[in-house]
């Protein structure tokens, strides 16, 4: 399972500069995406901008970044090489990135 953490540039400019684009493998990106930058990615920087992150989900990594490659037609490498994405593998995840929880993390609590 991937998941992609899209800036929505909500209060201005990226979270995480210079990345536009955040892939995570596995199926604790919440709680690692927290684990690693230190903030929430369903939090709300700017009310008046909305939500911190567009956040989506797919099996294949190449199906998760069909729409952002489509109109320029790039090739999965080559988007992977832009400097705006980064791309979290499960083998360079840590144990202690792996231990939060994607359900409760920095307090918050989700409810579906």
């Amino acid at each position: 399972m991937w998941t992609h953490f899209y800036d929505m540039h909500s209060g201005g400019g990226t979270k995480e500069a210079p990345y536009e684009h955040i892939y995570i493998e596995g199926d604790n990106a919440v709680g690692v995406f927290y684990a690693r930058f230190g903030h929430h990615p369903h939090r709300i920087t700017c009310t008046c901008c909305g939500g911190d992150y567009s956040i989506s989900s797919n099996e294949s990594l190449e199906e998760l970044t069909r729409y952002h490659r489509k109109y320029d037609r790039l090739t999965l490498e080559q988007f992977l090489a832009h400097d705006d994405v980064l791309v979290i593998r499960n083998e360079d995840i840590t144990a202690e990135e792996r231990s939060h929880s994607a359900d409760s993390v920095g307090g918050w609590q989700w409810v579906d």
